[in-house]
């Protein structure tokens, strides 16, 4: 689970995907359906609830407010009044740059797709801090490639007791990642410090759902958590009891 599920997510771009027919060659970002109609087009103010749960911890129930402002060239989101995310809107792609402390992450994506296109796909490399307060004890390095495409129209979502409907885009993003943990020796085994050094291989995949001139309606991410592993692998069927997820949603139609 990650830091953009918001938009797209949720890093230097490697654009992939396409498809054919008899007669023709299908040209990447020249499909039928804008991708930019799925975001608002006036500025607004969004209430959202993240649903969480982790094995062997309660149910979690969070709540956030988004403030976006829409202008002709950009659509920017505020949390806490501190900005999240900008989408840049040009002629024929997206950029979505997530903004944070430790650096931006921007993502290019095709402004006009169709079902089954890849709305972008992009290399990660990334190192991250490992912390206990403010006391640094180690490293996590990700390597591996984060993609979404676009699965499904629909016509109606619901989940729980949430129900959407009009004009809704399905997309089904996917990491796959390998991971390794470096912790400094002299905090291997110390009381409270959860972390172990090693590799492992992840595959998470989620869905999230948008609404023409609503944006973000919805996010499934159900992890696998298969035995002796600490990250997802969402390629394989795991016992009940090795399963997490996190469910974000818009409060709203």
């Amino acid at each position: 689970m990650r830091k953009s599920l918001l938009y797209i997510i949720p890093l230097t771009i490697i654009i992939v995907g396409c498809g054919s027919t008899d007669d023709e060659t299908k040209v990447e970002g020249e499909g039928s359906i804008d991708i930019r109609s799925y975001f608002p087009f006036e500025s607004t103010t969004k209430n959202f609830q993240v649903k969480s749960k982790e094995i062997n911890r309660p149910l979690s129930n969070d709540y956030y407010t988004e403030d976006i402002t829409v202008t002709d060239s950009k659509i920017e989101r505020k949390i806490l009044d501190v900005t999240d995310s900008i989408l840049t809107i040009e002629d024929k792609r997206l950029i979505e740059t997530d903004v944070s402390d430790v650096g931006n992450i921007d993502r290019t994506l095709y402004r006009y797709i169709d079902v089954d296109d890849t709305l972008y796909s992009m290399d990660i490399n990334r190192t991250e801090k490992l912390r206990v307060g403010e006391q640094e004890i180690g490293t996590r390095e990700r390597v591996g490639v984060e993609s979404c495409s676009l699965e499904e129209e629909l016509s109606e979502f619901s989940k729980d007791s949430n129900v959407y409907v009009g004009n809704i885009i399905k997309l089904k993003c996917t990491d796959t990642i390998t991971l390794t943990t470096k912790i400094q020796d002299e905090f291997l085994g110390t009381e409270g410090i959860n972390y172990v050094n090693g590799t492992e291989e992840s595959v998470d995949i989620s869905y999230r759902y948008y609404k023409n001139a609503t944006g973000l309606i919805a996010v499934i991410n159900d992890d696998c958590i298969p035995e002796n592993m600490r990250f997802p692998d969402d390629t394989t069927v795991c016992a009940e009891d090795k399963k997490s997820y996190e469910y974000v949603y818009y409060l709203g139609n």
